[in-house]
């Protein structure tokens, strides 16, 4: 990976960086972060655009597929992407992690868990999301969708480049965090899911794991958009069912 002042586009396309915000009831977590992160984030990297991508209410939430979904909505617009928790909210110094470039075999983990994941906040190039074929669609509820990414990053022989890990002193240093609002609701299968994706997954013959990621992801992606509008310049929102 590089700094973004010594590297150039990679393609022809609107915007450098496109962070995605995977999003439902945070309505105070968003409030903070466009009035305060998002314009610390516009001043550093001023190539970029946000997308709030809302799921809406009726079944458990899907982190995985909703980040998807941002992805797919702009895969033509953005050279880089980053996922985004609504609730973790960076500092000038942190905001230079945001500028690193992530190369053809480079994730960089800009802020993630101490259980060797990729959630939290992580940036990667167009075509190595594509490549994963995206977050598997089918986790409802919460847990596990950030692990099953950093097993499809490992079966495809990327680098993943880990910087700040959450709960740590370091962390406090780079981020403004809020309490989670506890709703984190998970499904019949998260026992199976996590027993799958942190046991036996790394066991499975390569032909076997990506069968299995295939069986889930962008290429399975079925949504429908109900609403998308401009919250502000850069500041996309878009409300989808699924």
């Amino acid at each position: 990976m590089t700094d973004i002042s010594s590297a150039t586009a990679t393609t022809e396309t609107p915007y450098e960086n496109i962070i995605l915000i995977p999003y439902r009831n945070r309505k105070e977590h968003l409030e903070y972060f466009l009035e305060h992160s998002w314009k610390l984030i516009q001043e550093h990297l001023p190539k970029t655009k946000l997308v709030i991508i809302e799921q809406d209410e009726g079944k458990l939430f899907n982190r995985g597929m909703v980040l998807n979904i941002g992805f797919q909505e702009n895969k033509d617009k953005g050279n880089y992407f980053i996922t985004h928790d609504v609730d973790v909210n960076p500092n000038e110094k942190a905001v230079e992690l945001y500028k690193l470039i992530p190369d053809d075999k480079c994730i960089i983990g800009i802020y993630s868990s101490p259980c060797v994941t990729l959630g939290g906040i992580l940036k990667i190039k167009n075509d190595t999301f594509s490549q994963m074929n995206g977050f598997p669609n089918n986790f409802w509820g919460w847990g596990v969708e950030d692990r099953a990414l950093y097993n499809r990053a490992v079966c495809h022989n990327f680098k993943i480049s880990f910087n700040i890990i959450s709960r740590t002193e370091k962390a406090a240093e780079y981020f403004r965090i809020f309490n989670d609002v506890n709703d984190r609701k998970t499904d019949s299968a998260y026992s199976s899911r996590d027993s799958f994706e942190y046991r036996v997954f790394q066991k499975l013959p390569k032909e076997k794991q990506l069968g299995h990621i295939m069986s889930s992801g962008l290429n399975t992606l079925e949504y429908t958009i109900l609403e998308k509008k401009e919250l502000q310049a850069n500041v996309e929102w878009i409300k989808v069912h699924i």
